[in-house]
């Protein structure tokens, strides 16, 4: 937080146990960081025991192996500060780690489009009085940001994109998350459709409204209907949908020809003699 402009810090210690991490919460204790400690709860309910131990108009949410790009949370408040009628900013986020990319956010907060993909970037900058109206997060751990943001779009929220990296995402070989939620992934979509049912209703007209490109338009909804495909493939069908008719929505850690394309260009240039 020493690159962001000032604000409220809070570390949530959700019930740890190891060793070396306690180490390193005692470590923040006498720094002056205000540490609050509570039994393991998940996720959602961690970043809800953060919200209420703070004050500021705007919640920054920040899991703990992620970094914030320099200067993110300043460049996030100006569009909040600067348009009242928006209540939550985010940009692009970068993959590092494991494998190295950037990954281009939502342009907007889609009501039609939010509940195919979840592309708004989990370390949003929210209003607080729009994210305490909703009831924060409240799915536990597993696609909590994703029931969040169809939570705000139901109610008309209105989101903006910043052209630019706001958050640096580690991505381990095998993340743990998705580790422990690969096997749930069927049934965290169940919820989510029976969480969000109003919207999922609503389709029809938000396709209408949907700024998103006609390929992806024409195409999403036939991906939908597929009986018996597995979510995690048709996940990727809508990455590889994104790949070809939005290029400026793909990326190289992607699944499809376009995101194989700059892997391979980047891999012949990194391999050329200086």
């Amino acid at each position: 937080m020493r690159e962001q402009e000032e604000c409220e810090t809070v570390v949530v210690d959700d019930g740890s146990t190891d060793a070396r991490t306690l180490g390193v919460l005692a470590d923040l204790r006498e720094s002056g960081v205000r540490v609050v400690t509570q039994q393991n709860q998940g996720l959602s309910a961690a970043r809800m025991t953060g919200v209420r131990h703070t004050s500021a108009r705007y919640i920054q949410p920040l899991d703990a192996d992620d970094r914030l790009a320099p200067g993110a949370v300043k460049r996030l408040a100006d569009i909040l500060d600067a348009q009242p009628e928006t209540d939550l900013a985010w940009g692009d986020y970068y993959c590092f780690d494991a494998f190295s990319g950037r990954v281009p956010a939502a342009r907007s907060l889609d009501p039609w489009r939010i509940t195919y993909v979840n592309e708004v970037t989990g370390t949003s900058l929210i209003r607080r009085s729009t994210l305490t109206s909703v009831g924060g997060w409240d799915m536990g751990s597993g696609f909590e940001d994703w029931d969040l943001w169809m939570k705000l779009a139901e109610v008309g929220a209105r989101g903006a994109h910043v052209p630019a990296v706001t958050l640096l995402y580690r991505q381990h070989a095998t993340p743990r998350m998705y580790r422990e939620s690969l096997g749930r992934i069927k049934s965290l979509s169940t919820q989510l459709r029976t969480r969000r049912h109003h919207l999922f209703a609503q389709r029809p007209s938000n396709w209408r409204r949907s700024p998103s490109s006609w390929g992806v338009k024409a195409m999403f909804p036939v991906v939908g209907a597929v009986p018996g495909l597995p979510e995690r493939r048709r996940q990727q069908c809508y990455a590889l949908i994104r790949d070809i008719f939005e290029p400026d929505m793909s990326s190289e850690v992607f699944w499809g020809p376009r995101a194989r394309f700059r892997r391979w260009r980047r891999s012949a240039t990194a391999s050329r003699p200086a």
